[in-house]
């Protein structure tokens, strides 16, 4: 199948182009954060399932917060989650059977009668071997679109790849509701030729195709972004690759709901020493208070310092026209990151405009990797804010220092009514399994949150206070023990509790359960070795060891002796 690459093997990826950092402050308005702290709302536990590729949270009608998680649940299909904005809370609305889909992907939409509505890339009644999704996910079968009710009431509406539907499949981007009241999403067709297409659903399931683009790829080729209606009324939405000529990274294409399509325009990436537009635009469009639209891309952008394979991405700005702007250049340093992946845009009601970086959750491209262990790398993912004219701030660098926000925040982060920004994180938190995390714009949002522990280590029987916010009423302190297990505390305040270190304890994250929530230290607890630990072990190279806080060098072949040498820490 052509542009396999893009669809499979990131490395693929040939654009680049130069960046400039510089950083802008905002006058402060009361109750609102000039550089808001981060927080979270919820820790993906084991028992969801495996906690990989989530998508875009959405902000229902009752407050709460809903998503998808393309993989766990009961059969490891995927499921539909909802998370309690006032506890923090996480429940499983519909966990995937595969008959009724499989690998949800794509933010839901929720429509004008309340209910929620998404799509699925594999499962469902019909099979094609060709369906990308169903095959090297989930050994084929073709997508569905589906309801479900915000209590969990789950409505199969459609069964991809019919005649009737234009054989279309692995609707991956989600859908939204248009002015008319009926939805639209893209989709691929393979047969009787290869194209990606956009699909129109009435509120019934009847799928029918609006347009498919072309098969030469002149009009772009492949879209994981998904739709934005505009202030006009037409559909716009970004293809990943094609637009014509050897060096076409993507387009940007404009629909009316009738089906006369504009393609607005083409990138180009990075040429020779920088100047890039960017190439694969994953970021979902925005279209921001001016009526100019503003979304990522991938990659492109820079050929130089760090992005030297495949660019680091870039923000832009597009007019209805067609119109092209470059507000910033990634440079995959610790100053900005890399690779938004599928992660667009927010705006706030000052103008600013905020999003992520993904990072390398992989650890197989790109120059700069994420080294869970290692304090600063830009490798798992940057919160960041840009204005209008491209002043760029860096907010929040994840790592091992800060692993219990999250690592990889590789969808967009939101806007929600409390004023502060949600988003979803595929790694890190208190279990590993990632994280909703909440970006603290208003700073009188009650919140519980762990700020730091006094001191940062300690052996088994040291005493430990948990210095931060909300922990009146707390029900439950856990301490890494290999496993999260409850240990006896004291609250002494609401912002501060005393625990003694646990016999079995191990290095990891302390967690503290609220009646607003559960919350788990930003930074790990090392637990000091006793003294049978503190003689040499042996490890393999290029392993880490958080007790002996070294990393083997990979250069020393077989396994070897590692001595343990205690350091201060330098928290």
């Amino acid at each position: 199948m052509k542009n396999s690459c893009i669809r499979l093997n990131a490395s693929c990826i040939l654009m680049l182009g130069s960046a400039l950092l510089y950083a802008v402050g905002v006058a402060q308005t009361p109750g609102i954060a000039t550089d808001p702290p981060l927080n979270t709302l919820y820790h993906f536990t084991p028992t969801d399932g495996t906690a990989f590729e989530f998508s875009s949270l959405i902000q229902a009608s009752d407050g709460n917060f809903y998503g998808v998680s393309a993989f766990g649940g009961a059969s490891d299909y995927g499921y539909v989650y909802k998370v309690s904005r006032s506890t923090g809370q996480l429940s499983h609305l519909h966990d995937f059977t595969y008959a009724d889909g499989a690998t949800p992907r794509g933010t839901l939409v929720q429509s004008a009668d309340g209910d929620l509505y998404g799509t699925t890339e594999a499962g469902g009644a019909n099979r094609a071997d060709w369906c990308y999704g169903g095959q090297f996910y989930q050994k084929g079968n073709c997508g569905t679109a589906f309801k479900v009710t915000l209590h969990g009431r789950f409505t199969k509406l459609h069964d991809f790849y019919t005649a009737a539907d234009g054989y279309q499949a692995a609707a991956n981007t989600g859908m939204i509701q248009a002015s008319d009241g009926n939805f639209y999403g893209t989709a691929l067709v393979e047969f009787p030729t290869e194209t990606t297409s956009i699909f129109k659903m009435t509120p019934d399931g009847t799928v029918t195709v609006l347009y498919q683009f072309a098969a030469d790829e002149s009009q772009g080729y492949l879209s994981y972004t998904g739709l934005v209606q505009g202030a006009d009324g037409y559909l716009y939405g970004t293809t990943s690759s094609g637009g014509g000529g050897a060096s076409a990274g993507g387009t940007v294409f404009q629909i009316s709901l009738s089906g006369q399509f504009r393609s607005l325009y083409t990138f180009r990436g990075a040429p020779a020493g920088g100047g890039g537009d960017g190439a694969l635009p994953w970021g979902k469009l925005i279209q921001g208070r001016s009526g100019a639209f503003y979304g990522t891309t991938f990659g492109g952008g820079t050929t130089l310092g760090n992005c030297i394979v495949g660019g680091c991405g870039t923000v832009y700005k597009i007019t209805p026209a067609g119109e092209e702007t470059v507000l910033y250049r990634f440079s995959g340093s610790a100053n900005d990151g890399e690779w938004p992946q599928n992660a667009g845009l927010a705006q706030t009601p000052d103008g600013s405009l905020y999003g992520v970086t993904g990072g390398n959750p992989y650890g197989t491209i790109g120059p700069q990797l994420c080294y869970v262990g290692k304090v600063g790398t830009a490798g798992c993912g940057t919160l960041y804010k840009i204005d209008t004219v491209g002043r760029f701030k860096q907010l929040h660098t994840l790592s091992n220092g800060d692993s219990a926000y999250g690592l990889f925040p590789m969808t967009s982060m939101i806007l929600a009514n409390d004023g502060n920004l949600y988003g979803v994180a595929m790694g890190g938190g208190g279990w590993g399994e990632g994280t909703v995390y909440r970006l603290l714009r208003n700073i009188e949002t009650p919140v519980v949150a762990i700020n730091g522990t006094s001191p940062t280590e300690g052996a088994p029987g040291t005493s430990v206070f948990i210095n931060g916010t909300g922990f009146t009423g707390a029900s439950e302190v856990t301490f890494p023990t290999g496993a999260a297990t409850s240990i006896a505390f004291t609250v002494n305040s609401d912002s501060q509790i005393t625990i003694v270190v646990p016999a079995n304890g191990v290095t990891g994250a302390i967690g503290v359960s609220t009646p607003r929530g559960t919350t788990y230290s930003p930074t790990l607890f090392y637990v000091q070795p006793s003294m049978a630990e503190t003689s040499p072990v042996l490890a393999a190279p290029g392993e880490y060891s958080i007790a002996h806080r070294a990393v083997v060098p990979a250069e020393a072949g077989n396994p070897v002796i590692v001595p343990y040498a205690p350091q201060q820490s330098s928290r």
